[in-house]
Protein backbone atom coordinates (compact mmCIF):
# COMPACT_ATOMS: atom_id res chain seq x y z
CA UNK A 1 0.00 0.00 0.00
CA UNK A 2 1.48 3.31 -1.08
CA UNK A 3 1.52 6.05 1.53
CA UNK A 4 0.97 9.63 0.38
CA UNK A 5 2.76 12.24 2.46
CA UNK A 6 1.37 15.78 2.60
CA UNK A 7 4.00 18.47 2.88
CA UNK A 8 2.76 21.60 4.59
CA UNK A 9 3.99 24.76 3.03
CA UNK A 10 5.12 27.53 5.34
CA UNK A 11 3.34 30.77 4.69
CA UNK A 12 5.73 33.20 3.04
CA UNK A 13 5.52 36.80 4.14
CA UNK A 14 5.74 39.67 1.68
CA UNK A 15 7.58 42.94 2.11
CA UNK A 16 5.62 46.10 2.89
CA UNK A 17 6.89 49.64 2.19
CA UNK A 18 6.15 50.61 5.80
CA UNK A 19 9.07 48.40 6.91
CA UNK A 20 11.34 51.28 5.85
CA UNK A 21 10.29 52.88 9.16
CA UNK A 22 12.24 50.17 10.98
CA UNK A 23 15.35 50.40 8.80
CA UNK A 24 14.68 47.39 6.57
CA UNK A 25 14.61 46.96 2.81
CA UNK A 26 13.84 43.82 0.83
CA UNK A 27 16.12 41.45 -1.06
CA UNK A 28 15.46 38.18 -2.89
CA UNK A 29 17.21 35.12 -1.48
CA UNK A 30 16.61 31.74 -3.14
CA UNK A 31 13.49 33.17 -4.74
CA UNK A 32 12.06 34.35 -1.40
CA UNK A 33 11.66 37.92 -0.13
CA UNK A 34 13.71 38.52 3.03
CA UNK A 35 14.28 41.71 5.06
CA UNK A 36 17.72 43.33 5.06
CA UNK A 37 18.83 46.01 7.52
CA UNK A 38 20.02 49.13 5.66
CA UNK A 39 22.34 50.06 8.57
CA UNK A 40 24.36 46.89 9.21
CA UNK A 41 23.28 44.93 6.08
CA UNK A 42 22.15 41.96 8.20
CA UNK A 43 19.67 39.68 6.41
CA UNK A 44 16.85 38.10 8.45
CA UNK A 45 14.63 35.13 7.67
CA UNK A 46 11.35 35.54 5.83
CA UNK A 47 9.32 34.77 8.97
CA UNK A 48 10.97 37.79 10.65
CA UNK A 49 9.13 40.11 8.27
CA UNK A 50 6.74 41.34 10.96
CA UNK A 51 6.53 44.97 12.16
CA UNK A 52 7.09 44.16 15.85
CA UNK A 53 10.09 41.92 15.12
CA UNK A 54 11.74 44.42 12.79
CA UNK A 55 11.17 47.23 15.29
CA UNK A 56 12.63 45.08 18.06
CA UNK A 57 15.70 44.32 15.94
CA UNK A 58 16.20 48.06 15.32
CA UNK A 59 15.87 48.76 19.05
CA UNK A 60 18.34 46.01 19.99
CA UNK A 61 20.97 46.66 17.31
CA UNK A 62 20.64 50.36 16.49
CA UNK A 63 18.92 52.06 19.43
CA UNK A 64 20.54 55.38 18.50
CA UNK A 65 18.46 55.42 15.29
CA UNK A 66 15.07 54.66 16.87
CA UNK A 67 13.90 58.26 16.40
CA UNK A 68 15.01 58.51 12.77
CA UNK A 69 12.33 59.19 10.17
CA UNK A 70 11.48 57.17 7.05
CA UNK A 71 13.48 59.44 4.63
CA UNK A 72 16.63 58.73 6.66
CA UNK A 73 16.28 54.96 6.14
CA UNK A 74 15.30 55.45 2.49
CA UNK A 75 18.53 57.41 1.96
CA UNK A 76 20.46 54.54 3.57
CA UNK A 77 18.69 52.11 1.23
CA UNK A 78 19.76 54.16 -1.81
CA UNK A 79 23.35 54.08 -0.55
CA UNK A 80 23.09 50.31 -0.15
CA UNK A 81 21.77 49.80 -3.69
CA UNK A 82 24.47 52.04 -5.14
CA UNK A 83 27.14 50.15 -3.22
CA UNK A 84 25.90 46.88 -4.73
CA UNK A 85 26.50 48.31 -8.21
CA UNK A 86 30.17 48.87 -7.53
CA UNK A 87 32.32 46.28 -5.74
CA UNK A 88 34.88 48.96 -4.92
CA UNK A 89 32.35 50.79 -2.78
CA UNK A 90 33.02 54.14 -4.48
CA UNK A 91 29.32 54.74 -5.13
CA UNK A 92 28.55 53.97 -1.49
CA UNK A 93 31.18 56.42 -0.27
CA UNK A 94 29.97 59.11 -2.68
CA UNK A 95 26.30 58.72 -1.66
CA UNK A 96 27.24 58.79 2.00
CA UNK A 97 29.24 61.99 1.49
CA UNK A 98 26.29 63.64 -0.32
CA UNK A 99 23.91 62.74 2.52
CA UNK A 100 26.41 64.02 5.09
CA UNK A 101 26.79 67.28 3.15
CA UNK A 102 23.00 67.74 3.13
CA UNK A 103 22.89 67.32 6.90
CA UNK A 104 25.76 69.80 7.31
CA UNK A 105 23.93 72.43 5.24
CA UNK A 106 20.66 72.04 7.12
CA UNK A 107 22.56 72.17 10.42
CA UNK A 108 23.80 75.66 9.56
CA UNK A 109 20.35 76.71 8.29
CA UNK A 110 18.71 75.56 11.53
CA UNK A 111 21.45 77.03 13.74
CA UNK A 112 21.04 80.47 12.12
CA UNK A 113 17.24 80.18 12.44
CA UNK A 114 16.63 80.50 8.71
CA UNK A 115 13.63 78.90 6.93
CA UNK A 116 14.70 75.43 5.73
CA UNK A 117 13.12 76.14 2.32
CA UNK A 118 16.15 78.24 1.38
CA UNK A 119 18.13 75.00 1.04
CA UNK A 120 16.43 74.29 -2.28
CA UNK A 121 15.52 77.82 -3.38
CA UNK A 122 18.77 79.66 -2.56
CA UNK A 123 21.66 77.53 -1.27
CA UNK A 124 21.60 74.79 -3.94
CA UNK A 125 21.32 77.18 -6.95
CA UNK A 126 24.23 79.21 -5.55
CA UNK A 127 26.35 76.09 -5.03
CA UNK A 128 25.59 74.83 -8.53
CA UNK A 129 26.48 78.12 -10.18
CA UNK A 130 29.72 78.51 -8.22
CA UNK A 131 30.70 74.88 -8.87
CA UNK A 132 30.07 75.21 -12.60
CA UNK A 133 32.30 78.28 -12.71
CA UNK A 134 35.16 76.99 -10.54
CA UNK A 135 35.21 73.19 -10.85
CA UNK A 136 34.73 70.47 -13.45
CA UNK A 137 31.51 68.70 -14.46
CA UNK A 138 31.76 65.69 -12.07
CA UNK A 139 31.88 67.99 -9.05
CA UNK A 140 28.92 69.95 -10.37
CA UNK A 141 26.96 66.70 -10.72
CA UNK A 142 27.68 65.85 -7.08
CA UNK A 143 26.24 69.22 -6.04
CA UNK A 144 23.18 68.55 -8.19
CA UNK A 145 22.67 65.29 -6.30
CA UNK A 146 22.40 67.12 -2.96
CA UNK A 147 18.95 66.57 -1.51
CA UNK A 148 17.84 69.99 -0.24
CA UNK A 149 14.08 69.88 -0.80
CA UNK A 150 11.58 71.28 1.69
CA UNK A 151 10.52 67.83 2.96
CA UNK A 152 14.12 66.58 3.17
CA UNK A 153 15.13 69.71 5.07
CA UNK A 154 12.37 69.25 7.63
CA UNK A 155 13.23 65.57 8.03
CA UNK A 156 16.96 66.21 8.50
CA UNK A 157 16.40 69.07 10.95
CA UNK A 158 14.00 66.84 12.91
CA UNK A 159 16.64 64.08 12.92
CA UNK A 160 19.34 66.44 14.22
CA UNK A 161 16.96 67.88 16.82
CA UNK A 162 16.03 64.41 18.09
CA UNK A 163 19.71 63.39 18.18
CA UNK A 164 20.68 66.53 20.12
CA UNK A 165 17.91 65.95 22.66
CA UNK A 166 18.96 62.30 23.01
CA UNK A 167 22.53 63.38 23.80
CA UNK A 168 21.34 65.91 26.37
CA UNK A 169 19.06 63.34 28.04
CA UNK A 170 21.89 60.79 28.22
CA UNK A 171 24.13 63.39 29.88
CA UNK A 172 21.37 64.25 32.36
CA UNK A 173 20.94 60.57 33.23
CA UNK A 174 24.67 60.23 33.90
CA UNK A 175 24.74 63.39 36.06
CA UNK A 176 24.66 62.92 39.88
CA UNK A 177 21.94 65.58 40.04
CA UNK A 178 20.05 67.98 37.81
CA UNK A 179 17.55 70.82 37.99
CA UNK A 180 15.05 72.32 35.56
CA UNK A 181 13.88 75.86 34.80
CA UNK A 182 10.50 76.54 33.18
CA UNK A 183 9.38 79.52 31.11
CA UNK A 184 6.17 80.38 29.33
CA UNK A 185 6.23 82.31 26.06
CA UNK A 186 3.67 83.13 23.36
CA UNK A 187 4.64 82.15 19.82
CA UNK A 188 3.71 84.02 16.62
CA UNK A 189 0.31 82.29 16.60
CA UNK A 190 -0.36 83.48 20.19
CA UNK A 191 -0.14 79.90 21.49
CA UNK A 192 1.50 79.59 24.89
CA UNK A 193 4.65 77.46 24.75
CA UNK A 194 6.18 75.84 27.80
CA UNK A 195 9.99 75.96 27.54
CA UNK A 196 12.13 73.79 29.80
CA UNK A 197 15.87 74.10 30.40
CA UNK A 198 17.97 71.58 32.31
CA UNK A 199 21.05 72.26 34.40
CA UNK A 200 23.28 69.28 35.14
CA UNK A 201 26.87 68.20 35.79
CA UNK A 202 28.96 66.85 32.91
CA UNK A 203 32.66 66.12 33.30
CA UNK A 204 32.83 68.19 36.49
CA UNK A 205 31.32 71.19 34.71
CA UNK A 206 27.83 72.61 35.19
CA UNK A 207 25.98 72.66 31.87
CA UNK A 208 22.69 74.29 30.94
CA UNK A 209 20.83 73.03 27.87
CA UNK A 210 17.45 73.43 26.22
CA UNK A 211 15.37 70.33 26.98
CA UNK A 212 11.76 70.76 25.88
CA UNK A 213 9.34 73.10 24.14
CA UNK A 214 5.69 72.05 24.10
CA UNK A 215 2.43 74.01 23.61
CA UNK A 216 -0.15 74.50 26.34
CA UNK A 217 -3.11 74.40 23.98
CA UNK A 218 -6.02 74.42 26.43
CA UNK A 219 -5.53 75.68 29.97
CA UNK A 220 -2.29 76.86 31.55
CA UNK A 221 -2.70 75.89 35.18
CA UNK A 222 0.08 74.56 37.39
CA UNK A 223 -1.48 71.11 37.01
CA UNK A 224 -1.21 71.36 33.20
CA UNK A 225 2.46 72.29 33.45
CA UNK A 226 3.12 69.49 35.94
CA UNK A 227 1.36 66.89 33.79
CA UNK A 228 3.25 67.93 30.65
CA UNK A 229 6.65 67.76 32.36
CA UNK A 230 5.79 64.50 34.14
CA UNK A 231 4.71 62.88 30.86
CA UNK A 232 7.99 63.95 29.23
CA UNK A 233 10.04 62.59 32.15
CA UNK A 234 8.16 59.30 32.00
CA UNK A 235 8.61 58.96 28.22
CA UNK A 236 12.36 59.64 28.45
CA UNK A 237 12.82 57.53 31.63
CA UNK A 238 14.10 60.46 33.68
CA UNK A 239 13.85 60.10 37.43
Amino acid sequence: MEKVLEVSKTKRRTYDDSYHNYGFTCMIKSGIEVPQCVLCLKVLANDSMKPHQLKQDLRNKHAEHMDKSKPFFEAKERELKQAKLDSTGSFHIQAQAITEASYALFYHIARDKKPHTIGETLVKPCLLECTNIILEDPAAQNIADLSLSDSTGKSMIDDMSADTRRQVIEKIKSSPMFAIKLYESNDVASILQLIVFARYVHRETIKEEFLLCSPLTETTTAADVMNLVSDFFSKEHLD
